[in-house]
């Protein structure tokens, strides 16, 4: 390795550690409520168990250990929010690092950043997301280094990857699979792939994943509660289905991934006319990835008739596409390229950290709710700590902050299971759920019937920002148990 290299290696991650580092400490210097999917990890981090509920349990895991570590509080939602988010451009960097030179292998990684729900979403509110993003960058980290090497080492890496990445999400299959097939395709690598060895990384990935992936067979209404998201099967006709789910796979992608083109072209413009002659062989890897990714996703939009799809689900597709055009561009560059690429990152880096300033103290933010008089008007109607409550993720997170000793659910099944057979306390968040009804079987009470409301009524929580109230209504109601006796 040359001097050179090492320096922008050291550069490299010098400036990843500076930027997460910086967000992390912009995050509690905002403070305020917490995003929707912080206050999940509030309520879904009872201890460690092989499944928390519709999520995969790896993130759970990891930001329970957090919250043994720091305290459950915003530092520890903050830090692991960002530590995935570094690893993930670090591995991204180091399996590239393999194939190119350090400043492409650094173009390849920071192109991550033209992705709007990793530059932008991944710090304002997702979480699972971004450890799909992190499993998926030592999968290819990994997955390079077979076949860069062909060790058993390697091998035992990719196995362990792709064992954790199935705890991600379960979107995260489509990178090893769009990996594996994509190398298949290009000569210089299909020896690689095609090898005894990848039984071991099969194995291995088998051996993590069996108690959770058990445990989800064997309690599938509580994991696949949020397969209705989908909305499989909801257009009158297979032919509109198609074309429905198809045009919204498109616009997502296309949404993902606008700004790499944009910047991409403006690049190639300033920094053409640099070395010619075939693209580096990752490059192709990464592009034909996405390809394949593409069509998988297509052909199960069709054939599940899939009718609702949400950019953020088509993570894999990009991570693995953005980065291999920037490689390749990356190759043919002229280093003047590489400087306004970094320039341009500059300035999008600091409109982010900018921005996430003015989302906090936007009209109706959720940040900027006042949760404290939430529990003195609970307690008010209802003895606490004593008596359960079922809240939306978003409320309950939230109030499980206030009140950690209190006993609250979110409105998924195994509130049934743990509060059934007493008074239960739901509160409902504006139009979430629209009815105590929707509510009580979204939380385990399948045929609620006819519920007995010992009390009800509404109040109001101020935005901060705006002054206006946030409608809130409860329910105390004395439920069945998980017999169906009282």
């Amino acid at each position: 390795m040359t001097r050179a290299a090492t320096r922008q290696g050291a550069m490299f991650v010098a400036a990843i550690t500076a930027y997460f580092a910086l967000q992390t400490v912009l995050r509690l210097w905002l403070g305020g409520a917490l995003e929707t999917d912080e206050a999940e990890m509030m309520v879904m981090t009872p201890g460690l168990r092989w499944g928390y509920g519709p999520q995969l349990p790896l993130y759970n895991w990891l930001q329970w250990a957090l919250f043994e570590l720091f305290g459950r509080d915003l530092f520890a939602l903050s830090l692991l929010k960002n530590l995935l988010l570094w690893a993930t451009y670090l591995f991204v960097f180091i399996g590239l690092r393999l194939f190119v030179p350090a400043g492409v292998a650094a173009a390849g990684a920071l192109s991550l950043y033209l992705i709007p729900d990793v530059a932008w979403e991944a710090q304002r509110a997702t979480t699972h997301s971004n450890m799909l993003l992190f499993t998926s960058a030592i999968t290819l980290a990994a997955f390079l280094w077979v076949l860069k090497t062909g060790r058993w080492a390697a091998f035992g890496a990719l196995g362990l990857a792709i064992g954790l990445g199935g705890l991600a999400k379960y979107n995260y299959w489509l990178v090893p699979i769009g990996l594996i097939a994509a190398a298949l395709t290009l000569p210089a690598f299909r020896a690689r792939v095609l090898r005894p060895r990848l039984l071991l990384s099969l194995g291995i990935a088998g051996l993590v994943l069996a108690g959770p992936y058990g445990w989800m067979l064997g309690n599938p209404g509580l994991a696949f509660s949020s397969s209705g998201k989908l909305a499989m099967g909801t257009a009158p006709g297979l032919a509109e289905q198609a074309l429905d789910g198809l045009g919204q796979l498109l616009a997502g992608a296309a949404i993902l991934s606008v700004l790499a083109v944009i910047v991409g072209a403006i690049v190639w413009a300033v920094g053409r006319g640099g070395r010619a002659g075939d693209p580096p062989p990752v490059a192709a890897l990464l592009l034909r990835a996405g390809a394949v990714v593409l069509v998988l996703m297509a052909v199960g939009v069709v054939a599940a008739g899939v009718g609702r799809i949400t950019p953020r689900w088509l993570l894999p597709l990009v991570f693995l596409a953005v980065p291999g055009g920037a490689v390749w561009l990356g190759a043919r560059m002229r280093p003047r390229g590489g400087v306004a690429f970094a320039a341009i990152l500059a300035v999008l880096a600091l409109a982010v950290l900018t921005g996430l300033g003015f989302d906090r103290y936007k009209d109706r933010a959720r940040r900027a709710v006042d949760f404290m008089p939430l529990p003195e008007v609970l307690a008010g109607v209802a003895p606490q700590p004593g008596t359960p409550v079922v809240a939306e993720f978003y409320t309950a997170g939230n109030l499980a902050r206030l009140r950690p000793d209190w006993r609250i659910a979110p409105y998924l099944p195994f509130a049934m299971r743990e509060f059934g057979g007493g008074p239960v306390l739901f509160v409902l968040r504006e139009n979430t759920p629209e009815t105590l009804e929707q509510g009580l079987r979204e939380a385990g009470w399948d045929d609620p019937g006819d519920p007995q409301i010992l009390d009800q009524g509404a109040f109001t929580l101020i935005f901060t920002t705006s002054g206006e109230p946030m409608k809130m209504r409860y329910y105390l109601v004395d439920t069945p148990g998980p017999g169906g006796d009282d």
